[in-house]
């Protein structure tokens, strides 16, 4: 397609015009054709960016079509030729054109030896005022364009047309292409512009520094289907009342972020922005702003995302199974805490769950949409660990990806950051921690950026953090700072009545729909039997058991002896602040389980969870 076009006053120059052209080598991209003044729409329907012209045909498509036209110089030697072709006619000379014409040609006279004349009109009547007064004067021959000569020759006058050379065509030409490159640029910057503005989600309105729209997207325009006209060039407050505080930007220079209002009865964030020249003159300012809808769907995307990482919370307080009482008061302490957004220090021994009520209080809580992020301090070497937590920049260490990498700090902003056995986290990290705890700032291994962050800490340990205070393993600070709400999870032990429910509920998941129960003294012999791992040794226990056994009805027997076979033989359980049992074991609980295993002494003493020679000395303080 041909987006540059040469206008012609009349035929001849089409010729001559083309001849050139072609000599050019770029007849192909440019529209040769003669100006019509009665069809001018023709031109801009054919699809013509530029167009060429020259002395009053350019004059008229300026005055007629909004498009660029580039002017076609007349070079002075041009002029110089045509000259001394028309003092050979004759010696007074009436040089007559546009403005565009060279000034100043009657300081020739003494070098060509001729007397020029030279007069300009602005249009054809005034062009023919002036030839006659030429022809009035005694003018022996008229130099000009076509025009010129046409009214030349009506009035029966000598004449020499200044003709298009290639030079005069080829200089227009290039700059027509620079023109049309130059479109061609805006109107991409333009397309890029309207396809940003109409396809975001956010509503966009610009205003100047009169408080006039000048812009508006499709966003916006949605909201406001009652005003019938196009709202470009109205008053801001009479389209958007609600968004009169931009005014007050164009007066103070001070954006507004991320505040809130009923646009139309829908609830949006709006930000208001001035927009500066030099960063000092106001000269208008810009509306953003988006449904709470569209925020709230975006921030289900984001979930959704931080969701296929893994980055999330699978349990609630409805997986914690048990009906004890001392499970039931975790689980109701636990539940407190979730209404807050204080520190948990989660405390108990392992395999009792810790991280399954880490993970309920975060569901429960304010920030159940944002990420959980988990890690066990134990895990990881130190160098490793401090990378995972506070994240890194590119070349921060050998090993470094390039773009750096996100702590886990950063990705659970907005959501909760479990740690568990925080009581292995080196010294030498627990300041840092600690000041993370305080300051809500990280800064990545390598950086120099401080990074915001807003992160409610989950920690557990499975020690006596007191006593690592005490020994100065660990920070006592830290221990305050991490202390501020404490939830103990009670051993397995404590719970008796919770293992038959639990060890059920396992072995219907392992079983694969066979019909496999428990009798009365098997569900005994799990009860009487310690469980040192909690609920984590005794859901591995039901799942071996599951795989071995080949019975139908499970009884105490088949449960001694995979307790006996498959479990280990454990010193007698040191009591901690984590568990309510009584200092030492009943007389009534060594008879029960010596009957159980119609009185071997091993299975008893592992059933009990104590050594051997635990259960020999016990059985001799009791007399039994």
């Amino acid at each position: 397609m041909k987006y540059i076009c040469y206008a012609a006053f009349s035929e001849d120059f089409v010729i001559l015009a083309e001849k050139i052209f072609k000599k050019l080598g770029e007849s192909k991209n440019v529209d040769i054709r003669v100006w019509d003044p009665q069809k001018p729409q023709e031109v801009v329907d054919d699809g013509i960016k530029v167009i060429m012209a020259r002395g009053g045909t350019g004059i008229r498509i300026r005055n007629t079509l909004d498009l660029p036209v580039v002017e076609i110089p007349i070079p002075f030697e041009d002029i110089m030729k045509t000259l001394l072709k028309a003092s050979k006619i004759g010696k007074n000379i009436g040089v007559i054109g546009y403005n565009n014409l060279l000034k100043g040609l009657d300081l020739l006279n003494p070098l060509l030896n001729i007397n020029i004349k030279q007069r300009f009109a602005n249009d054809e009547i005034e062009m023919k005022k002036q030839i006659q007064k030429f022809k009035d004067e005694g003018i022996d021959v008229i130099v000009g364009g076509l025009l010129q000569t046409y009214i030349a020759k009506e009035l029966n006058m000598n004449y020499v047309r200044i003709d298009l050379s290639e030079k005069s065509l080829e200089y227009a030409y290039n700059e027509a292409k620079v023109i049309l490159e130059t479109i061609r640029f805006n109107t991409r910057k333009n397309e890029e512009l309207n396809a940003i503005l109409n396809h975001t989600k956010e509503g966009y309105v610009a205003i100047d520094k009169e408080g006039k729209i000048t812009l508006i997207n499709k966003r916006a325009l949605q909201l406001i289907p009652e005003y019938e006209k196009q709202p470009i060039g109205t008053p801001l407050v009479n389209v958007f009342p609600e968004f009169g505080g931009l005014l007050n930007v164009l007066k103070s220079g001070k954006e507004i972020l991320h505040e809130t209002t009923c646009l139309k009865s829908t609830n949006i964030l709006y930000n208001f922005i001035p927009l500066k020249l030099d960063n000092n003159e106001v000269i208008g300012g810009i509306a953003t702003f988006n449904d709470s809808n569209t925020i709230t769907k975006g921030e289900y995307k984001i979930r959704n995302k931080l969701l296929s990482k893994g980055l999330y919370a699978t349990y609630e307080f409805n997986h914690i199974k048990g009906k004890s009482k001392a499970i039931k008061e975790s689980i109701n302490i636990a539940k407190k805490f979730a209404d807050a957004d204080s520190t948990v220090l989660i405390m108990g021994e392992t395999g009792v769950g810790k991280e399954l009520f880490a993970q309920s209080i975060h569901n429960m809580s304010s920030r159940k949409f944002g990420p959980f992020v988990a890690l066990n301090c134990a895990s990881l070497p130190e160098s490793i660990l401090e990378s995972e937590l506070f994240g890194y920049e590119e070349g921060a260490f050998t090993g470094a990806k390039k773009n750096g990498k996100a702590g886990l700090f950063e990705l659970a902003h907005k959501g909760t950051i479990f740690l568990d056995e925080i009581s292995e986290m080196p010294l030498t990290l627990q300041g840092r921690f600690l000041r993370i705890l305080q300051e809500r700032k990280v800064m990545r291994l390598g950086g120099d950026q401080i990074i915001p962050i807003d992160v409610r800490v989950i920690s557990a340990t499975n020690r006596e953090i007191k006593d690592l205070v005490t020994e100065n393993k660990f920070r006592h600070d830290l221990f305050y700072r991490l202390n501020v709400l404490t939830l103990v999870i009670p051993p397995l032990r404590d719970r008796k009545e919770d293992i038959y429910e639990l060890a059920k509920e396992f072995l219907e998941n392992y079983s694969k729909n066979k019909e496999i129960s428990f009798s009365k003294d098997a569900r005994k012999a799990l009860q009487t039997y310690k469980w040192p791992g909690n609920i984590r040794q005794l859901r591995n226990f039901i799942e071996k058991l599951s795989i071995i056994n080949t019975v139908d009805m499970i009884n105490a027997n088949i449960i001694n002896k995979m307790i006996s076979d498959y479990e280990p033989d454990f010193e007698e359980i040191r009591e901690t602040k984590y568990s309510n049992s009584k200092a030492c074991i009943t007389k009534e609980e060594i008879e029960n389980a010596l009957g159980f295993t119609k009185g071997n002494k091993t299975k008893a003493a592992n059933n009990l969870g104590i050594h051997r020679s635990t259960l020999w000395r016990l059985i001799k303080k009791y007399s039994i």
